[in-house]
């Protein structure tokens, strides 16, 4: 394990983690210590859902990094099949994926109100900023209030508080995948046989999950389009008015905020 971190610490950029392939059908994601260990959240949703995740071998921290090896497996990006499914065999991913949403749901979380990681800290989210973790949030109020503050050096002040006021503080806090996109689901067919990248999970608002699904469709505008459609069949309740004030807050966003 030790030549294998030393190979890993000579990496560039580990900002969003980085994934190795090693022999013996291992892959190891090297990424900063930041939130919830992404192997403590693949191990609370084995522990309490029957969602496919990667089977881990070890995870440990170091060095500034953490470190987690994982049996690789065996199947292909939903990004890449999508396009290749037929109706039938997209309608069936969506129902499974579903359920693995519906199960994540139903998990009680022991913080509340909050909006926070697994075990009460800060939370990674990409959608919020790219450089470092936010919160803990002790309600949605004060998120949403963050996610207003994210838009305020890129939109006029006045616009982003009547976005804002638009925005419902009183949502269910539920625990949340936060990056459901086809490129973190492997398939076999029309299989799901793993939900990747956990590192974004955590206890938020309920239609949060519809919102991050969203948020990088994938490629060509056929595919994305075809998703977009899909992501309603995903949740019990329609959360697209929750999707449309958050693309007005985060139209024009851009860069390593």
């Amino acid at each position: 394990m030790q030549s294998i971190v030393a190979t890993a610490l000579n990496g560039d950029n580990l900002c969003h983690g980085r994934i190795s392939e090693l022999p013996g059908g291992l892959l190891l994601k090297v990424s900063p210590i930041r939130g919830a260990s992404e192997g403590d959240i693949i191990r609370f949703v084995q522990r309490h859902t029957y969602i496919p995740t990667p089977p881990i071998v070890a995870s440990v921290q170091g060095h500034g990094r953490r470190f987690l090896l994982m049996k690789k497996v065996k199947g292909s990006t939903l990004e890449k099949a999508w396009m290749t499914l037929s109706t039938a065999e997209r309608t069936n991913v969506v129902a499974q994926l579903r359920s693995y949403i519906a199960q994540l749901r139903s998990l009680r979380s022991p913080h509340g109100s909050a909006v926070c990681g697994l075990s009460g800290e800060a939370v990674v989210d990409c959608r919020i900023t790219s450089s470092a973790p936010v919160g803990p949030f002790p309600n949605e109020a004060a998120f949403n209030d963050r996610l207003a503050d994210t838009s305020t050096p890129f939109k006029p002040a006045a616009e982003v508080a009547e976005i804002r006021a638009r925005m419902r503080d009183d949502h269910a806090i539920v625990f949340t995948h936060g990056d459901i996109a086809p490129r973190n689901v492997i398939v076999d067919g029309d299989r799901v046989v793993a939900v990747l990248d956990w590192e974004q999970a955590g206890w938020f608002p309920e239609h949060w999950e519809w919102i991050k699904a969203m948020w990088c469709p994938p490629d060509p505008k056929p595919a994305s389009e075809l998703w977009g459609r899909a992501v309603k069949g995903l949740f019990a309740r329609d959360y697209r008015a929750e999707w449309r004030i958050d693309c007005d807050l985060s139209d024009g966003v851009v860069g390593g905020f």
